[in-house]
């Protein structure tokens, strides 16, 4: 039998490999074209944008939200946030707060919107609270400078009768016997001595009635907030964010305040029954009014304080510290005291090495120099000399501690320090020239005065006067004696003219010198002592003496009678003899006083004077 020839399976499966390799071919081409599909569907949706609102300029937190100041505005999806507010949700928003900067074109987030903004003006009155509006004018509403959130003081200006006193309340309180009853505050509106009188007659009413005030102010609130400004209400956020308060409207007839129910109640009957007066206060002002109630009777009583506190600040001086470029003097703080000229006309100037020198070329302290109100520029060395000092409050006092006027203090041209009250003691004063003049006006150089130690000034004048009576002044200003005894200047007096007395004259004549200095009579009448003339015969005689005789002193100082003789001096030592008897006489009239002259060759030379005693 034949063999039957076998085929061969190679051919076979290079076939399956080959349908498999392009079958793997063709696979693998379509995932690509697969992936590449979805790619492109995917790129596609993430390059698709959705409608966002932005804003449409930048944006300061605290803003309101309004819808002219937002768009809505496509945005790449990739760059949208999860708490974008899209258009249809916008409205939900306005008129809300942003509580952070927006830029222009930036997406508004939901997080950017304060939750808790009030959507009614109730809102923002806190839980417990009332709101209530009153009328103010352009006074009350401090010129239309007064924003919501501001914090206010209410007071009234009331009737004084309805302010809770009337006079016949004092009448019955009088009757009853219960004066204390009436309020404190009223009783010390009442001066004492109308207190005394009224109740000391039968019917004070009208007393009362007429005396007390026809007005008075009376505080009603403190410190309370504005909620509203005419249509502006208050906004809370902006206050958060240190946002000013907006104000739609320049001018408003109304404000509504934050207060409770009691409150308001007094705000009600303070508005019914007088004027209401609003003062504006700092937020950060805590305080409160010192006083219940302010009457035309305090208007008075405020402008004498304020003269007083002003009299007060007048009579001090102020340190200095130095200069500063310019050469004016500054206080320790750099203010300016006096100008460089002011120092100069001071007799001060300023050197190249910024040191203050007097007119002789001297350093000068700058703490040595104080500065009185009127710009005066007072060395403290010189007031030193004069036995004043400078005390911490700036007043300068004397040795005794007492407190001296400023204004009182005077320096002569070489600088020498005086108070008025001792150019006064010495029949000086101070003419509208800063000149010190004497009694007629004659001007008195700085030179020709002396000041003691006790502070006494004397001057040339009277100097020679001293000398003329036998006394003298020492190298330390003191008055001696012709034997070199300190004599107390007290205790001696010049009058006008440089006559010279003491004490024992003085007494002599029945006058003496009080603790004050001044020269009374035996009753304490205080005595003029240019009105005093001492005679030939060192008797102390007053010109109201003279002229009770028809005696005068003429223009050479000279005693004459009615005619213009002179009077000797025997008839002036009989006259004050018999004025030192004249106490004695009961019955005023006139006396015949025979007065002894010269006995030569045994003929009487007496004659007799009438003088009138009163």
């Amino acid at each position: 039998m034949a063999k039957k020839e076998q085929k061969s399976i190679v051919p076979l499966i290079a076939g399956a490999v080959g349908l498999g390799i392009v079958a793997a071919l063709m696979a693998m081409l379509y995932l690509n074209a697969k992936e590449a599909q979805l790619k492109a569907k995917y790129e596609q949706e993430k390059t698709g944008s959705v409608t966002v609102v932005v804003a449409n300029k930048d944006l300061a937190k605290g803003m309101e939200i309004r819808k002219s100041d937002f768009s809505a505005r496509p945005v790449p999806r990739e760059f949208v946030h999860d708490d974008a507010i899209y258009p249809n949700d916008f409205g939900r928003y306005v008129g809300r707060a942003i509580i952070a900067n927006l830029g222009q074109g930036k997406t508004l987030l939901k997080s950017f919107v304060d939750d808790d903004f009030p959507r009614d003006f109730s809102d923002i009155i806190p839980p417990g609270k009332r709101a209530i509006t009153i009328s103010v004018d352009d006074i009350n509403s401090i010129g239309g400078f007064l924003r919501p959130g501001n914090r206010i003081d209410i007071y009234v200006n009331i009737p004084f009768s309805v302010s809770g006193f009337q006079p016949a309340l004092f009448s019955a309180a009088k009757e009853a016997g219960l004066l204390e009853l009436l309020p404190k505050s009223i009783l010390a509106e009442i001066p004492p001595e109308l207190i005394q009188v009224a109740s000391s007659i039968e019917d004070p009413t009208a007393l009362l009635g007429a005396l007390t005030p026809s007005d008075v102010i009376i505080p009603v609130l403190q410190n309370v907030t504005v909620l509203a400004t005419g249509k502006d209400p208050y906004r809370e956020t902006l206050d958060a964010l240190r946002q000013p308060q907006r104000r739609s409207e320049s001018q408003f007839s109304n404000i509504t305040l934050e207060v409770d129910a009691e409150q308001a109640a007094l705000i009600t009957l303070a508005e019914d029954n007088g004027d209401i007066v609003t003062l504006l206060r700092n937020r950060n002002d805590k305080g409160a009014s010192s006083f219940t109630n302010v009457s035309p009777l305090d208007l008075f009583g405020n402008a004498a304080e304020m003269a007083s506190a002003e009299k007060e600040r007048a009579s001090r001086v102020t340190a200095a510290a130095g200069v500063d470029v310019n050469g004016n003097l500054v206080d320790a703080d750099g203010n300016k005291l006096v100008s460089k000229d002011q120092l100069a006309a001071a007799g001060y100037s300023v050197n190249e090495n910024g040191q203050i020198v007097d007119k002789d070329g001297n350093i000068v302290d700058p703490n040595d120099l104080v500065i009185a109100a009127d710009g005066s520029v007072i060395n403290k060395q010189q007031l030193a000399a004069a036995g004043l000092t400078v005390n911490e409050s700036g007043q300068i006092i004397d040795k005794d501690g007492n407190v001296v006027d400023v204004n009182n203090v005077v320096i002569a041209s070489d600088g020498t320090v005086m108070t008025k009250e001792q150019l006064a003691a010495a029949g000086l004063s101070v003419n509208e020239n800063g000149e010190i003049v004497d009694a007629n006006g004659k001007v008195v150089a700085a030179s020709d005065i002396v000041i003691a130690k006790d502070g006494t000034i004397m001057t040339k004048e009277s100097i020679d006067a001293l000398k003329a009576a036998g006394y003298d002044v020492n190298e330390n200003g003191e008055i001696v004696d012709k034997d070199g005894n300190v004599i107390d200047s007290n205790s001696i007096v010049i009058s006008a003219d440089g006559t010279v007395m003491t004490k024992e004259q003085l007494a002599a004549a029945g006058l003496s010198v009080n603790a004050d200095g001044e020269i009374v009579d035996a009753n304490g009448n205080v005595v003029d002592k240019n009105d005093l003339i001492l005679s030939a015969n060192g008797e102390v005689l007053s010109k109201q003496q003279l002229a009770a005789a028809g005696l005068s002193v003429n223009a050479d100082g000279e005693i004459v009678d009615a005619q213009g003789n002179p009077v000797s001096a025997e008839t002036i030592s009989a006259f004050a003899e018999t004025q030192s008897i004249a106490g004695q006489i009961r019955e005023p009239g006139n006396y015949d006083l025979i007065i002894g002259g010269d006995s030569t060759d045994g003929v009487s030379k007496s004659k007799t004077v009438t003088l009138p005693i009163k």
